[in-house]
């Protein structure tokens, strides 16, 4: 169980409320992070955790399942691309118990002060990665069935999934990794998402819109002309609003206040985020254009990777606790 403090932050958040200080959503992918707090320079998951719960980070948003349990799936697809078979399947009733049996596990690991939420692929970012993006983009035109053909299957995969985690209430979020842009706009034809992507988005977090269970877009690059489509597909919020690419946090706060849940958006890879002041400067004004009326959960576009500085990290993570009371 979370928190009760924990809890009640995030659900006012969620609700366009403000707490006792903006939420923080986070994935830590740093070991100068983790032996920081673990003293351990190769610490297992339950370890991991503590730098989560000492840097007071409300939610990790990335669901990842351990190499043990995912050995089996990495062996069929090497051999599968051993076999030029590029094929994609629906889930087995088998393979989604244990992907569901090894998220609750791993989101006990995270109680009682983060909240891990499900991530998974969505229909099309999966898809031409299978093919190739070339490959893809010339089927597209050319054999548009068997693209079609594949996207539903992902689709159905991401239904199976969204189905079961809203079954099983297993918490207040759920991220769909589909990534739609680069740094200067939309991959495909907005014409093209809207006729084969929205539609299967649509169908396939229908359990979870059915349970009031929050779904956030997670992509990179500049999506902003495709913000409404968006919202009338049944997407609750976007994540990690990727300020690099263009995507103006500000404006998008003042146009869909109170519609749009907002996550992410300080990047620390820019050439303002290397230094302590810098560091400051950034989150404080994240916090002054994102976190008003709530709505908005602080974090970084591109995660706590593995080429950030201790310093860097912990100064992110300090200036939240001194700027990000509300």
């Amino acid at each position: 169980m979370l928190d009760e403090k924990v809890a009640k932050r995030i659900n006012l958040a969620l609700n366009f409320k403000q707490s006792d200080r903006v939420p923080v959503c986070e994935f830590l992918d740093n070991p100068r992070i983790f032996e920081y707090f673990c003293h351990n320079p190769h610490p297992l998951l339950a370890d991991k955790v503590k730098a989560y719960h000492q840097l007071g980070i409300d939610i990790c948003w990335r669901f990842e399942r351990r190499q043990s349990l995912r050995y089996k799936g990495i062996m069929e697809k090497l051999q599968r691309f051993a076999l030029r078979q590029k094929k994609i399947n629906v889930l087995s009733p088998e393979e989604l118990n244990e992907e569901m049996d090894d998220f609750k596990q791993q989101q006990k690991l995270f109680y009682p002060f983060t909240c891990l939420s499900m991530s998974v692929e969505g229909c099309l970012s999966i898809a031409y990665k299978t093919f190739g993006f070339e490959e893809f983009c010339k089927k597209m035109y050319v054999e548009l069935l068997e693209v079609e053909k594949l996207i539903d299957i992902c689709a159905e995969n991401l239904y199976q999934r969204a189905m079961r985690f809203a079954e099983q209430d297993l918490g207040p979020l759920f991220f769909i990794k589909d990534h739609i842009a680069y740094e200067k706009g939309l991959i495909f034809s907005k014409n093209f998402l809207l006729q084969h992507w929205i539609p299967k988005i649509k169908h396939s977090i229908e359990p979870l819109k059915q349970k009031n269970i929050k779904v956030i877009l997670h992509s990179q690059g500049n999506f902003t002309e495709l913000i409404d489509d968006l919202l009338e597909a049944g997407f609750d919020g976007i994540h990690p609003i990727d300020s690099n690419s263009g995507m103006n946090i500000g404006l998008i706060k003042k146009q869909y206040a109170r519609s749009l849940l907002l996550f992410g958006n300080v990047d620390l890879k820019s050439k303002q985020g290397y230094e302590v002041n810098d560091i400051n400067t950034l989150t404080q004004k994240c916090l002054e254009q994102a976190s008003y009326d709530g709505g908005h959960f602080i974090g970084t576009v591109h995660g706590i990777s593995k080429d950030l500085k201790l310093q860097q990290i912990l100064c992110f993570f300090a200036a939240i606790r001194d700027l990000g009371a509300l």
